[in-house]
């Protein structure tokens, strides 16, 4: 009885002890690195130029100044006499028109380094506004014989007054001034990443342990709650290309909202309302300051009505609107209820991530095997990275996952003929990847495997449906925007005097939004076309050397989640190489699950896996202008729709050794995703 009682507290123990790890290793960090962090602040400069310095100033110095933003410090930069001086220096800061004191500070002048800024803070912040102006009054009490003087320009800027000791001086001082400080709010956001994380990865142990839950709805719920610490830790705007997806579905938001006809946004313009404007969010390097500000503008409401927008010259990403549906219509839902940009930028990820969450648990529920294969790959950081954003990719992966199960589902699940639903869900899924993108049409021959009996009643026509399902996949492929890319690539010129041949036959406004004329004068930035690949496959090949040489770190990174926040965080190769173990991982069987049918079908969807990984790079290549020594653009995570099939098709028949429980990987990945997340949070800190 105790040993059965006990057994029954060891979840709970274990969830517990989760937790107080959790809390321990985010109090040490905390302690050591965000902690000292919390004086971060950004600074503007009014004058960087301390050409000359005043004489010793004795009573007093002041100048007005302007400046629009808030203040909380300012810095000049200080020169002093042959013994340092000693004593207390007192700022004060005034209303230039209203002579109302706003603001002062203290400072011991023995702490004055000379010839380096040295700020003085507010004892308080003094709010911004248009066309402030201010006046500083600087005065020294002297202890001793040293004094000090202050670097200043030697031209006078406008509405720029300086006087020293009550004599007008022509020029301005060297002046930063301190517009934001993270402060306390840095270790509020640490924390609310922190207790996410502590409480998720404690549930999922919990859950693992006591409920046992089927793989799918773990799997739904850990997509979920990683994803919304991913928005938290990465802003928008920080996923890759994200400003492009962003402008695609704000564009098509604008279509829906106003009397715009659907696709009549040009590509290289964006339509957004005239208040989804705010700089510090719009960049893709995050920073401490971008936290702020996404926490700050979190419930802001938009003065624009619905149908109001504004023209940008700023490119999309996308010929075809079709990847950008469910980010779009989040948007658009924005637009109605006067969401501000903030709140809308949020909704349009959220909504992104929820449908790649219950797409991919579904692959899961649906896979016959290698469920936990399609886990790991759907937990992967740059697979969620991508999830809790507004790219493509977000789709594309979900659509792909789903379309392998399911057919997986179709050729080695039951022997029972599938039903209405099955088919539709199918043939939907099929018809929606293909024309996603071009590069993962060869995982629509996968229909091939579903053997006759799995048709029912017509199981006799089933290779005439089998042919008509992948006419429906071309139909649809030719039907979409993706067809201008496969034509485009086939009529690329292989060379400089093809490409002026084929600027007199185009439309002059065509041939300007493509810069193909200064293409033409220069024939390095030709890009290798499929004609230049077949007639020079010595040089192509070369090509693909030299980029696995120059680029292979990039390439393994970017496939699972070492390079983050548009690739400017660079995490470290022990996460990847855990990463790759986990996946390794996940390639053991569940117990009692099965495997392929036959060796051929193993090998044919080894082949198709690589056909979409090849296509990939052969896309890849064609964006290469010939300069360049490595393939241009490539990136890992391109390989990730078709990389469950191929971790599938390459599993060793011999692998029998199951694991315990399908959750243990999804619950590693978990806490592999919190190390990894701690890691950003930890270099974006250190920016």
């Amino acid at each position: 009885m105790k040993a059965s009682s006990l057994k029954k507290w060891i979840p709970l123990l274990a969830a517990l002890l989760c937790l107080g790890f959790c809390l321990c290793l985010f109090g040490g960090v905390w302690i050591l690195k965000v902690r000292p962090a919390q004086n971060k602040s950004t600074s503007a400069r009014i004058s960087d130029d301390y050409s000359l310095y005043t004489g010793m100033v004795e009573d007093s110095l002041s100048e007005t100044f302007a400046c629009d933003e808030d203040l909380y410090a300012l810095a000049f930069v200080f020169g002093v006499s042959e013994v340092q001086p000693q004593g207390e220096l007192l700022l004060t800061l005034t209303d230039a028109q209203t002579g109302e004191v706003l603001a002062q500070s203290r400072g011991e002048m023995g702490n004055i380094l000379p010839g380096q800024y040295t700020g003085l803070g507010l004892d308080v912040p003094v709010d911004g506004r248009e066309g402030a102006r201010y006046t500083l009054t600087l005065t020294p009490s002297y202890q001793g014989e040293g004094r000090l003087c202050l670097g200043y320009s030697g031209s006078t800027a406008e509405g720029v007054g300086l006087t020293a000791d009550g004599q007008p001086l022509e020029g301005q001082l060297a002046l930063l001034v301190t517009t934001g400080q993270i402060g306390s709010f840095l270790s509020r956001y640490y924390w609310v990443m922190a207790l996410s994380l502590s409480l998720i990865l404690s549930l999922a142990l919990w859950a693992a342990l006591a409920l046992r839950p089927a793989l799918h709805r773990l799997y739904f719920a850990l997509v979920l709650s990683l994803g919304l610490v991913y928005c938290l830790v990465l802003p928008p705007y920080s996923a890759p290309d994200e400003q492009f997806h962003i402008n695609q579905s704000f564009s098509i938001a604008t279509t829906l909202t106003s009397r715009l006809p659907l696709g009549s946004v040009p590509l290289n313009e964006t339509y957004r309302r005239p208040g989804d404007q705010n700089p510090l969010l719009q960049d893709q390097n995050t920073t401490v300051f971008t936290w702020q500000e996404f926490a700050d503008t979190l419930f802001t409401r938009s003065p624009d009505s619905a149908g109001d927008f504004q023209l940008y010259t700023e490119m999309q990403a996308d010929d075809s609107d079709l990847l950008y549906c469910v980010s779009s219509l989040a948007v658009a839902l924005c637009f109605v209820l006067k969401l501000g940009f903030t709140p809308t930028l949020v909704v349009g990820r959220l909504a992104n991530l929820a449908v790649y969450a219950l797409l991919t648990s579904w692959a899961l529920k649906k896979a016959p095997f290698g469920k936990k294969i399609f886990a790991c790959v759907g937990l992967l950081p740059m697979s969620l990275h991508l999830a809790a954003s507004f790219s493509r990719d977000c789709l594309t992966l979900a659509f792909a996952f789903l379309f392998t199960a399911l057919c997986l589902n179709g050729a080695f699940g039951s022997q029972k003929p599938l039903g209405p639903f099955d088919w539709a869900a199918l043939i939907l899924t099929g018809v929606l990847l293909v024309p996603a993108k071009a590069v993962y049409f060869p995982l629509a021959a996968l229909f091939l495997l579903i053997p006759a009996v799995r048709f029912g009643r017509v199981a006799k026509h089933s290779r005439l449906l089998k042919a008509g399902f992948l006419v429906l996949c071309a139909l649809a492929f030719l039907l979409s925007g993706a067809r201008y890319t496969i034509s485009g690539l086939f009529t690329r010129a292989d060379s400089a005097e093809e490409l002026t041949a084929q600027i007199e036959t185009m439309d002059e406004n065509v041939a300007q939004s493509w810069n193909l004329e200064e293409q033409a004068q220069n024939p390095d930035s030709i890009c290798y076309s499929p004609g230049y690949i077949l007639t020079h496959p010595v040089q192509t090949a070369a090509l693909v050397g030299n980029s696995l040489i120059e680029q292979g770190e990039h390439y393994l990174k970017t496939l699972v989640g070492g390079k983050l926040s548009y690739y400017s965080l660079d995490l470290s190769w022990g996460w990847v190489l855990l990463l790759y173990l986990l996946l390794a991982f996940s390639l053991l069987p569940e117990p009692g699950e099965g495997d392929w049918g036959k060796p051929s079908g193993r090998i044919f969807a080894a082949l198709l896996a690589l056909a979409c990984m090849g296509l990939a790079v052969a896309g890849c290549i064609t964006w290469t202008p010939t300069y360049y020594t490595s393939i241009y653009g490539l990136q890992g995570r391109y390989f990730l729709p078709a990389l469950p099939l191929l971790c599938l098709a390459l599993r060793p028949a011999w692998l029998r050794r199951a694991t315990p429980s399908g959750a243990l990987p999804a619950v590693f990945l978990a806490f592999a995703n919190m190390g990894i997340l701690l890691n950003a949070f930890l270099a974006i800190l250190a920016r």
